[in-house]
């Protein structure tokens, strides 16, 4: 099982702002209303950390990549 977001998810992220170099950071929305706060995503696509806990691999999320249905950008951009 891999850390990448669904494509569909992914292809949202590309017009957040980065919290960081190559990093942004969400909420991602699970099908059963779920959100999970203070994700961190490599590239607008690999979820690197939520939190203070990194995440190497899959066991180390309490909810399956197939159950994103949405994200949502932490970062606001100021104009």
């Amino acid at each position: 099982m891999t850390l990448e977001l669904p494509a569909q998810i992914a292809d949202k992220t590309l017009g957040f702002g980065e919290s960081s170099y190559g990093v942004n950071r969400v909420t991602l929305v699970l099908a059963d209303g779920r959100q999970v706060h203070e994700v961190y995503l490599a590239w607008g696509s690999k979820i690197a950390k939520i939190g203070s806990r990194w995440i190497a691999s899959p066991d180390d999320l309490d909810f399956s990549v197939a159950d994103i249905v949405d994200v949502i950008s932490e970062v606001k951009i100021f104009r």
